[in-house]
């Protein structure tokens, strides 16, 4: 039956086709990873809340310097304060930008832009000097993440 202007008809080759398909199964994962990717950050806190003495606390992620972790809680070092917090280390890493926070112990998260110095210390270990003075010890199992910072 011949073509006419109200149903075309088109050629299709399906030996072009699978090629195609082929090559648009590889982008597949990659297209996952990126979504996975922006549920994280999507997930990552502007501001933490802490309820401390009757009050309940607002701080910024960038107002941290540092997090602590103590027994089942953290402590979170702000404006020159610390306000305790029931999380674990785990998730407190999950909920921080990893652009602005980094781990550098198993008990302890800093702020990049509050790092004033790194001094190298033995078996690939750094002490981490904040601008407000504090010495915090980088555990040599995390000291590839300074590195990173360095680089």
């Amino acid at each position: 039956m011949p073509a006419t202007g109200e149903y075309p008809l088109r050629l299709v080759d399906f030996d072009t086709l699978e090629p195609v398909q082929r090559e648009n199964e590889g982008l597949k994962p990659l297209l996952e990873e990126l979504l996975s990717e922006l549920r994280a950050r999507k997930r990552r806190a502007a501001r933490i809340v802490v309820r401390t003495g009757g009050k309940t606390v607002f701080l910024r992620t960038d107002e941290v310097d540092w997090v602590e972790a103590s027994g089942n809680y953290v402590r979170l070092h702000a404006k020159g304060e610390a306000f305790v917090l029931r999380d674990s280390m785990k998730n407190m890493e999950a909920k921080l930008d990893p652009d602005l926070f980094v781990r550098i112990h198993r008990s302890a998260i800093v702020n990049v832009d509050r790092i004033r110095e790194l001094q190298p210390w033995f078996h690939g270990e750094y002490v981490v000097i904040l601008q407000d003075g504090t010495k915090l010890m980088a555990s040599r199992v995390f000291s590839d993440r300074l590195d990173r910072l360095i680089a």
